[in-house]
């Protein structure tokens, strides 16, 4: 099955070009994807995204002999995997948190949350870059859940608890530069 990311290809040539090098590597290019990300969905969208990267580069692809050409793909599928297979890494879901990162979480949770000190901490959130501080105001101001959060910022809920992780680092961290305990 040739896969749809040819249809972006408006010239014909290029197109039956690159159907050719993707007939002649496909089995390649799985089986290297499929060794560094370990399942066979997440080979099969490093692939397609590989293919998606040979489209842009079909000048450069011409030029190539068999050899280099069979490489190029091979470095470029391998390349794509890691970048899948990091990204996943960056994903965590939060129960997969280390006890440091929950203890860091909660001792910033818990002083927002009293208003012991609310001025202080406005004053650092106002600091933060304007997502962040969206986000922080939402959460702990507004109460708003994190779902309620990501509808409201289209976004998907998992980029919701990366986003408000990264920002109470960043309090706790002008926190300190400012001499505030926390």
């Amino acid at each position: 099955m040739i896969p749809l990311v040819f249809l972006l290809i408006e010239n014909e040539d290029d197109r039956l070009f690159l159907e050719n090098v993707y007939l002649q590597y496909h089995r390649l290019m799985y089986v290297q994807a499929l060794q560094i990300l370990k399942q066979s969905q997440a080979a099969e969208d490093a692939v397609s995204d590989s293919l998606l990267s040979l489209t842009k580069k079909i000048y450069l692809l011409r030029s190539f002999d068999c050899n280099k050409l069979r490489s190029y793909v091979v470095i470029t599928v391998r390349h794509t995997a890691v970048t899948h297979l990091n990204r996943g890494k960056r994903e965590r879901l939060p129960g997969d948190a280390t006890l440091e990162e929950m203890a860091g979480t909660a001792k910033v949770d818990a002083r927002l949350l009293s208003h012991a000190g609310v001025e202080g901490i406005k004053d650092a959130i106002r600091a933060l870059s304007p997502r962040e501080k969206d986000m922080m105001l939402m959460k702990y101001f507004r109460e708003m859940t994190e779902q309620e959060i990501a509808d409201e910022m289209r976004l998907k809920p998992v980029s919701v608890r990366t986003c408000l992780s990264r920002a109470r680092k960043h309090l706790t961290q002008l926190l300190k530069e400012r001499g505030e305990s926390i």
